[in-house]
């Protein structure tokens, strides 16, 4: 079993429209895909996602000014600010978009322009994981849902002022957090993994009533998901890397920044895979 296919031989460059729609459909079904060797101009990292699908372009101010859709994660600063967002501490297991209601998240792009110093970034199947749970337990994580919410200091710290703050805490809009299930059928095929951001998680519960011992099922779960066969590091960061994850049926964390390190990141949907 792989967890993230690679390739070395896709110049996204040369594709047609048609072909870069069907790379956007093997995403779903790879889960985690690794690109090597891209040379893409900004406009051109931007024209391959929004081939996939719809790339979220929300005005804020880590955003690439003449490419909006463009994150920038970087250590870098200009006049003593951020430039970009996650600077440098370590980034705990999560998936985007966790805190919120939409789904417009369903894919994440990466793409690398310095990657740093012994740069690691780790990314878990918990499609996989979810397939090989014993009967028993998937009948249980079958019947769960939760509450989902955004706290600080559970997989990134963010100091008082910090601009990212304003970004994440959606506390003032979803005061009593957002309620999904522990299983997500995926909208584009309906198949089903384990949504398991477990930092945001702050309830768990059984829809049929049927009593459940929260504590006790996170714990195993974390045993089970994060078990050496169903996580892929990426630790060898090279500029022009383009890493593609489904958001649905993956999380990913990355280790603390050292040396120059700038990335580009991207979140879209499929829809115009599927038209």
């Amino acid at each position: 079993m792989s967890v993230m296919t690679e390739y070395t031989d896709i110049d996204f460059n040369q594709m047609s429209e048609e072909e870069i729609k069907s790379f956007g459909r093997s995403i779903k079904d790879d889960n985690i895909i690794v690109v090597r060797n891209q040379n893409l101009h900004e406009k051109d990292i931007l024209r391959v996602c929004e081939t996939i699908g719809n790339v979220l372009k929300p005005n804020q101010f880590f955003m690439h000014p003449d490419y909006p859709g463009l994150f920038r994660v970087t250590n870098e600063r200009k006049e003593g600010k951020k430039i970009g967002i996650f600077a440098d501490k370590e980034l705990d297991w999560h998936s985007n978009g966790n805190a919120r209601p939409s789904g417009k998240e369903c894919c994440v792009a990466l793409y690398c322009i310095k990657p740093g110093e012994d740069s690691i970034t780790s990314f878990c199947d918990t499609r996989q994981a979810y397939l090989d749970l014993p009967e028993d337990i998937k009948e249980i994580v079958d019947d769960v849902d939760c509450t989902f919410m955004f706290r600080n200091n559970t997989f990134y710290h963010l100091e008082k002022g910090d601009r990212e703050l304003r970004m994440f805490d959606n506390s003032r809009i979803y005061p009593k957090g957002v309620l999904k299930s522990l299983v997500y059928d995926h909208p584009y095929d309906t198949v089903k993994g384990l949504y398991f951001s477990f930092h945001y998680i702050t309830e768990m519960w059984r829809r049929s009533g049927a009593e459940l011992d929260a504590e006790w099922l996170k714990e195993y779960l974390l045993k089970h998901v994060f078990q050496e066969k169903y996580i892929y590091h990426h630790d060898t960061w090279q500029p022009g890397d383009f890493i593609f994850m489904d958001q649905f049926h993956s999380i990913h964390k990355r280790n603390e920044v050292k040396g120059d390190r700038f990335l580009y990141r991207l979140s879209f949907d499929y829809e115009h895979c599927y038209e």
